[in-house]
């Protein structure tokens, strides 16, 4: 067992002794530490040249769920700029699928490549 596995094992065995005595002591103390340790919201730059660092730095304390989340939603929203195509923001939306592709492993990049097929040939069909 690696000691990040030790450490999660640890903290649950623990929550699970909480939870025996007081289940809602359990709940409270998980929700405490999420939000102790969640990034919340992003920071809004006032000035526009600080954006991408203020996301940097926002980035680097959300959650995988929060990142998640943000980044579906900035998404929806530059594809519906205008009215559900992506006219003004192709761009940026072609940059984000370029970064993803980069940072996707060789496996992962095989498959999407497969999904992308089945999927334009069901747009042709």
């Amino acid at each position: 067992m690696t000691t990040d596995q030790h450490m999660v094992s640890t903290a649950l065995q623990c929550l699970n002794s909480i939870a025996e005595y007081d289940q809602d002591a359990a709940a409270w103390a998980c929700y405490d530490w999420l939000q102790i340790n969640s990034a919340g919201l992003p920071y809004v730059p006032l000035v526009e040249q600080t954006a991408r660092a203020d996301a940097r730095f926002w980035a680097e304390t959300a959650s995988p769920p929060e990142l998640e989340c943000y980044t579906i939603a900035a998404v929806d929203k530059l594809s519906g700029m205008t009215g559900g195509h992506a006219m003004y923001a192709s761009r940026q939306i072609k940059r984000l699928a370029g970064a993803l592709w980069r940072r996707m492993a060789p496996s992962e990049k095989a498959a999407f490549a497969e999904w992308i097929k089945t999927e334009l040939k069901g747009e042709t069909e």
